[in-house]
Order: C-alpha cells, then structure tokens, then sequence
C-alpha cells in the first residue's frame, strides 16, 4: 500500500509454506490482528497466494498480457537491463499490468528469467557479497522504482 500496488501475489509450490501464509494472512484480516492494527489487515487483502506462475499469469492475463521484469542480485542478460527511472516512466504510460517477478534463494531460474521482457539492474552495495534478504530487495526496488522521491533518486544502476 505504501507504494500504490494493487496486488501482490506469493507464488511457491509448496503446500506448507501457503498453509502458512494464509494461516498469517487470516490472522490479521479475521483475528485479533484485525483489531490490533486495521490497516495491516487492509494492505493484506492485496496479496494473494498462489501454487505456480502459470495460474498467477492467467489471472492476470484478464486486464490483458502483463509486461514481465525480472529481478536478479547479479547482471544478467545485459541486453534485457531496465533501471529504475525508465521502468517508473515505463508504467507511468502502459496500459496494461506489469508484474515484477522476485526470486529466493538462487534466484529466479532461466526459464522464467526468459520469460521476462527486462530485467531490472541489481541493487549493489559496496561489500564484495551481494546477498540481500527479499524483504530488503523489494523495498529498495519499490522506494527506487514508485517512490515519491524515485525520480530524484540518484542511481540508477
């Protein structure tokens, strides 16, 4: 909410881990975390979980075929690069949905890296390990990318 996106999809293949989700979702739509702090329980009716990518982009597909970026801790098919002020003017003047895609752990594979039109450039820090949590990642491309200040922002590599 913080960033006006609409919708925020969860996508893993694994039963626990969306039993989990939604158990954490509830909580905080149905139960005492409703009352505790409504607004949470409002910006968590904006994410979904879902089992596989394909079911996520055939759902999406109703508004139209959404324009795939990709995200990546390390450069990747440098002809796909986007930053993060041409993405932002990029959405300001397209018609259909965008759907930003984030990897875990290794990261997003080949086959769903080609399915992305462009690939955003990396968040580096000065250190030599280039790790970020997702948490971290999606905050920093957020605030860069939607931000109030993301057409001021400096860097955009």
């Amino acid at each position: 909410m913080t960033f006006g996106i609409e919708l925020c999809y969860i996508v893993t293949p694994l039963t626990k881990q969306r039993q989990i989700s939604e158990k954490l979702i509830h909580h905080w739509e149905h139960g005492y975390g409703a009352t505790y702090n409504p607004k949470r329980s409002m910006a968590l009716k904006r994410v979904k979980i879902i089992s596989n990518l394909s079911e996520m982009l055939e759902e999406i597909k109703i508004n139209g075929d959404p324009i795939i970026i990709g995200t990546s801790s390390h450069d990747r098919a440098a002809e796909k690069m986007i930053g993060y002020r041409e993405l932002r003017a990029w959405t300001g003047r397209e018609e259909r949905p965008f759907l930003i895609l984030f990897g875990t752990g290794w990261g997003l594979t080949d086959e769903i890296a080609d399915l992305c039109v462009k690939m955003l450039v990396p968040i580096k820090g000065s250190g030599e390990y280039n790790h970020l949590s997702l948490r971290v990642a999606l905050g920093i491309i957020l605030d860069r990318t939607f931000g109030e200040r993301g057409d001021r922002h400096e860097r955009d590599d």
